[in-house]
């Protein structure tokens, strides 16, 4: 199994899901009373990053510039200036191209139905999820590298959270932060708590709205989050 991101120097946001894959060290410094919530896991043999040059012209005319070789991967996690995603799906022969949406300008729609029939043509599986964290139906990535959707099993009792069990995180990572903060609270105090660490940790999408969405990026991110962890 191996994944790969593609994405533009400088593109904070990528550098951040490909982090939270690879546990790297220095990856989250948010809590001063840091135990190691996340574990020692780590899926640095598994996945690889590609990093192009910054493209400042609106239209690229010779896309084949912008990459050498490719490396071979199921799956391909991208975010590149439009021209060169529909180069990319060309090139590629993994099983999914994924091209997370973090804000309102990272895909068009219309190259969105660019990239659906392209990849269709090809027999590669396209996904947009708008924030990435909407992920679903990609079961063997999910399984395997444990994000998208995020999942998790809650322990009660009498009404305390006495434990939080990551099944699924989010691909930034945040749902472990949430899982740590809910540790010891109250059953009321779930909603507020989960409020706060989404916006503490903090979430990457975008807080301008989104037209399709009809919402921000950032608020279907917050209640993603808060489902996951809905009780019954």
């Amino acid at each position: 199994m191996k994944a790969l991101f593609i994405y533009h120097e400088g593109n904070k946001i990528m550098e951040k899901f490909y982090n939270n894959l690879i546990n790297a060290p220095d990856f989250c410094k948010i809590c001063e009373d840091c135990y190691n919530c996340r574990g020692d896991w780590s899926y640095k043999n598994y996945v690889d990053k590609m990093i192009i040059k910054k493209a400042d012209e609106e239209f690229i005319d010779e896309p084949e510039e912008y990459f050498e070789d490719v490396p071979k991967a199921e799956y391909y996690i991208a975010q590149l200036h439009e021209d060169l995603l529909y180069h990319l799906a060309h090139l590629i022969e993994g099983k999914a191209l994924i091209v997370p949406s973090e804000s309102p300008h990272d895909l068009s729609l219309g190259m969105r139905r660019e990239l659906e029939k392209i990849c269709k043509e090809r027999g590669i599986i396209f996904k947009n999820p708008k924030p990435f964290c909407s992920l679903e139906g990609l079961d063997e990535f999910t399984n395997f590298f444990k994000i998208g959707k995020p999942k998790v099993e809650v322990i009660v009792e009498n009404d305390i959270i006495r434990n939080v069990k990551v099944l699924v995180s989010s691909p930034c990572g945040e749902t472990y932060y949430i899982a740590k903060r809910l540790k010891g609270k109250k059953l009321d105090e779930m909603d507020k708590e989960i409020a706060d660490a989404h916006h503490n940790y903090p979430c990457l999408a975008s807080m301008e709205l989104d037209k399709e969405l009809g919402d921000t990026i950032l608020h279907k991110a917050g209640y993603i989050a808060r489902e996951a962890f809905k009780l019954g």
